[in-house]
């Protein structure tokens, strides 16, 4: 069986029982860094030394997959990214792909992750919203932007915040003119959410009066 277990985003509190007790029972872990991971057993004070460690970032290596299809079959594996759900906005959903084709089980445990606490700040109408992961860096960018402004519901994405200040030029650029929300800092101690006009956000930013500082969540609302 495959786990896939929700760690928090920061605050250390917010993990389930159900969490711990399978970061305790597990014999396998496979780990965005195994390093974050150990850090984050030792917060819990949970051994670790008697446990396999494995990392995967990509499934660009056929041989790794095929080493880790094999310890599914053998093991009960645990899957963790090093903050919120796996398989949410990483390459990690692909596993969930492989399982579904080789009869393999797996359950994913709720918990923490940036978007739903976003969404619902927003204060925006969000009985149906748009969800589109990682803007494109290039290619499509502008199109999926375009999409946003035309789609008669809100839409919620991620953005680094190396292309914050671009994606106001951007959204500038294009004519956008609406409700805007911007969320950074989910459960930390600086944790920040803006709703606002767009045009605001823009002069907030032009002022520095925002901190750009890790990752955001964006949410724009169209004129509905």
């Amino acid at each position: 069986m495959l786990y896939l277990i929700p760690t928090p985003i920061w605050n250390k509190e917010d993990i389930t029982l159900r969490a711990l007790n399978l970061l305790k029972s597990l014999p396998v872990l496979i780990c965005e860094d195994t390093r974050t991971t150990k850090k984050l057993l030792s917060m819990y004070d949970i051994p670790y030394q008697e446990k396999q460690f494995f990392s995967l970032t990509s499934f660009t290596d056929k041989g790794k997959l095929s080493h880790y299809l094999n310890l599914l079959k053998e093991y009960d594996v645990g899957m963790l990214s090093d903050a919120g759900t796996p398989g949410l906005s990483d390459p990690w959903k692909q596993l969930i792909q492989i399982c579904n084709q080789e009869n393999l089980s797996y359950t994913i445990l709720p918990w923490a992750n940036a978007l739903i606490p976003a969404v619902v700040w927003a204060g925006f109408d969000t009985s149906s919203f748009c969800y589109l992961g990682f803007l494109p860096q290039k290619k499509w960018r502008q199109t999926a932007l375009k999409d946003c402004m035309k789609r008669e519901m809100p839409t919620f994405f991620y953005e680094s915040v190396h292309r914050i200040e671009k994606l106001i030029k951007e959204l500038d650029e294009l004519g956008f003119q609406w409700k805007i929300c911007l969320t950074r800092e989910i459960s930390k101690l600086f944790e920040e959410r803006i709703t606002c006009d767009f045009l605001q956000l823009k002069e907030m930013v032009e002022k520095k009066e925002i901190q750009i500082k890790w990752e955001f969540v964006i949410g724009l609302y169209p004129n509905i």
